[in-house]
C-alpha cells in the first residue's frame, strides 16, 4: 500500500476519532437529538450543493430509496443518537475503545447473514479478542451491573450493533449504488426524518444557538461526515474497503490523545 494510502487511513482515522471530543463539547450546549440532527442536516446540504454541480447520472427507484431509508436509521440517526446519548454518562475515550467494535460484530454478523461471508479461524480470534477488549474496558465488575450511573457503555454497545447491521444492509441492498449517492442519500434521508422531530420539539434549541456553538457544529458536520466521507471513497477507490478496518484501530489512540 502506498504512502499516499496509507496517510488517508490516518487522517480518516483522526477525523472519526475527533467525532467523540466534538459530542463531548456539544453536550455542554446542546441536547444529544439537536447535535445528532445539525450534524447531519449540514453535511446533507453540502452533499445537496455538491450532487448539483457534478449531477451524478444515477436512476432513484423506490428500492433504492427505502434502503436509503434504512441506511440513515441504522447508520446515522440511530447510532450517533445512542454514542451522544451514551457520552452523557460515559468518556469520550471509553465511547471511541467500545466503537471500534463494529467492525468486528460486522464480521460476526456477516457470517450468519451473507452466505458468500464464511467465519474463518483468522475472523473468529478477531472477534473473540474485541470481545475480549469491550471486557477489560467496561470492566469485569461492571460488565452486568446496569445501575452503576454509566448505562452509557450499554448505549454505545448498542450503537456498535446499529452499525454492524448498517454495513450488512448496505453489502446486500447497496453494492450497486454509487457511494457518494449512498453517502448523500443516507445524510439527506436522516434529514428528512429528523425535521419534523427538530421543528415540533427542538425548534426554540436550534434556533437560538449561539455563534461559537453553531461554528462548532458546522466544524463537526464538516470535518466528521462531510470531509470523512470523501476520503472514505478515496480509500475505497485506491485500496478497497478490507483497509478500511484499519481506520477502527486508529479511531480509540485518537480520541484519547484529543
Amino acid at each position: 500500500m502506498e504512502l499516499r494510502s496509507w496517510s488517508l487511513i490516518l487522517i480518516l482515522g483522526f477525523l472519526w476519532g475527533s467525532s467523540f471530543l466534538f459530542v463531548e463539547l456539544l453536550l455542554e450546549a446542546l441536547t444529544p437529538f439537536s447535535i445528532v440532527y445539525l450534524r447531519v442536516l449540514i453535511a446533507s446540504l453540502i452533499f445537496l450543493v455538491f450532487l448539483i454541480i457534478i449531477r451524478p447520472r444515477f436512476q432513484l427507484t423506490k428500492g433504492v430509496i427505502l434502503s436509503l431509508f434504512v441506511m440513515a436509521i441504522l447508520n446515522n440517526i440511530l447510532p450517533f443518537l445512542l454514542i451522544a446519548i451514551g457520552q452523557q454518562s460515559t468518556t469520550g475515550s471509553l465511547a471511541s475503545i467500545l466503537n471500534a467494535n463494529t467492525s468486528l460484530l460486522t464480521i460476526l454478523l456477516a457470517s450468519i447473514l451473507i452466505p458468500s461471508e464464511k467465519l474463518s479461524i483468522n475472523r473468529l480470534v478477531g472477534v473473540v479478542v474485541g470481545v475480549l477488549g469491550v471486557i477489560i474496558a467496561v470492566g469485569f465488575e461492571s460488565l452486568f451491573d446496569f445501575y452503576d450511573g454509566r448505562s452509557g457503555k450499554y448505549l454505545i454497545l448498542a450503537a456498535t450493533v446499529s452499525y454492524a447491521f448498517a454495513g450488512i444492509w448496505g453489502r446486500i441492498k447497496l453494492s450497486q449504488v454509487p457511494p457518494i449517492i449512498s453517502a448523500s442519500g443516507m445524510l439527506i434521508m436522516s434529514t428528512v426524518v429528523m425535521t419534523p422531530f427538530a421543528f415540533f420539539y427542538r425548534s426554540e434549541e436550534i434556533m437560538g444557538l449561539s455563534l461559537n456553538i453553531f461554528v462548532l457544529a458546522t466544524a463537526f458536520a464538516l470535518l466528521c461526515s462531510v470531509a470523512a466521507y470523501f476520503i472514505y471513497f478515496k480509500i475505497l477507490e485506491g485500496t478497497g474497503a478490507g483497509n478500511l478496518l484499519l481506520c477502527t484501530i486508529i479511531i480509540p489512540p485518537s480520541a484519547i490523545i484529543l
